[in-house]
């Protein structure tokens, strides 16, 4: 009996292993690991003081989360595909966030370091977002070329209507 499997299935199992991989292996690296060891260096020279007000912090780390496993759900179901950067999407995904803002994912990533600069009071996490934020629009471009290439004209329209940082009002629709 021959065990082979849907290429469809397969297409979705691949994208699955490789977003949890991104999931839980890549991002608590730079959004878990990387504030820690900045929040417990000897060197605590960046701290500010917000008092209570400090616990608002949660609230954007908790959307950013959320905004993760949204968006990385339509990598797998709609894109056949993964978030890990140049592991390339089988299909253009607009749908989901992708209505109102090409680049979600890099949102939430400042979403959840800013909450965590706030919420930590480290002036050094919010430093590391600004440089993290630096790095995603220098990524974005080359992105962009490679999405333009393998999409074509439908990439081009959708970039066109669709901003790439400030969500619009209205959902895109293809």
């Amino acid at each position: 009996m021959s065990s082979t499997m849907n290429p469809k299935t397969s297409d979705t199992l691949e994208a699955l292993l490789g977003t949890l991989l991104f999931l839980f292996g890549l991002l608590p690296i730079f959004l878990v690991w990387i504030p820690y060891e900045i929040i417990t260096s000897p060197k605590i020279i960046y701290v500010f003081g917000l008092g209570e007000i400090r616990y608002l912090g949660v609230i954007p780390v908790f959307i950013g989360v959320i905004v993760y496993v949204w968006c990385s759900t339509n990598f797998v179901i709609e894109g056949k595909g993964t978030p890990i950067p140049f592991t390339l999407t089988k299909k253009l995904i607009v749908k989901g966030l992708y209505m109102f803002v090409r680049n979600p994912l890099y949102i939430a990533h400042f979403m959840v370091l800013t909450g965590e600069a706030v919420l930590f009071q480290s002036i050094g996490i919010f430093i590391y977002c600004l440089a993290m934020f630096a790095a995603f629009n220098f990524h974005v471009i080359m992105e962009e070329t490679l999405l333009a290439n393998q999409f074509g004209e439908t990439y081009e329209e959708y970039k066109k209507n669709v901003p790439r940082w400030i969500p619009r009002l209205t959902p895109y629709r293809v």
